[in-house]
């Protein structure tokens, strides 16, 4: 098979975590905090939630993790056409350096990778959409994909997902959710094994990114 073939793509490391006090309020901070710091991240615990400390250099900033709360106008889903009938954000950041990449210029300040530690709080937004959007939901050639969110508009959720593990949380959500929604998201990653076996409920979704051969070397 192709992926018996393909080498195993290595794990990101950051170099750096920085974590909130909020952050480090919720479960999901406090394991992030200690996955990264197994992997030998420096770990800065900050005194206030306000951001401090960021990296000037490129370089720096995407090897840098801000461990963060999403705030209430952050966590309400979007529409996202035409890709899904919501978007909401388990993060914001990659950790790839693609050159082509949009997020470039579409996120303000240094290119460091944030991960919402509030993931309840941001799941709990999701249900109330149900059959409201306009994208599938009324949609009469695509009715039969349900409602969708899309989970990767502004991050490459498997890239941290070993960090995180918000895709599996979010996974068996969906899984549990006796309606017909979606979950679905893009990813330039392979990591995908730990997240075949989990209840899914054939509610999730996995795109893969892929280029041509003449493409590699704008990827990174």
């Amino acid at each position: 098979m192709l992926f018996d073939a393909m080498p195993a793509q290595r794990l990101w490391v950051p170099r750096r975590v920085l974590a909130t006090p909020a952050a480090l309020s919720w479960p999901q901070g406090l394991t992030m905090v200690e996955r990264a710091e197994a992997l030998g991240a420096e770990i800065v615990q900050l005194k206030s939630d306000r951001l401090s400390g960021l990296p000037d250099s490129y370089r720096d900033a995407k090897s840098t993790l801000a461990i963060v709360v999403s705030p209430p106008s952050k966590r309400r889903p979007q529409p996202i056409p035409p890709s899904a009938d919501w978007r909401f954000d388990l993060a914001a950041g990659c950790p790839a350096h693609c050159q082509y990449c949009y997020l470039a210029g579409s996120l303000a300040g240094p290119p460091i990778i944030r991960a919402y530690a509030n993931l309840p709080e941001i799941l709990a937004e999701l249900p109330p959409l149900l059959g409201q959007g306009q994208i599938t939901s009324r949609n009469a050639a695509r009715i039969g994909e349900g409602t969708t969110f899309e989970a990767s508009c502004y991050t490459d959720p498997l890239g941290i997902e070993h960090i995180t593990g918000a895709l599996a949380d979010s996974i068996r959500m969906f899984g549990a959710w006796e309606a017909p929604v979606q979950l679905r998201f893009t990813t330039k990653y392979d990591g995908v094994a730990p997240l075949l076996n989990l209840p899914h409920g054939r509610r999730t979704r996995i795109r893969f990114s892929v280029n041509a051969t003449g493409v590699e070397r704008f990827e990174g």
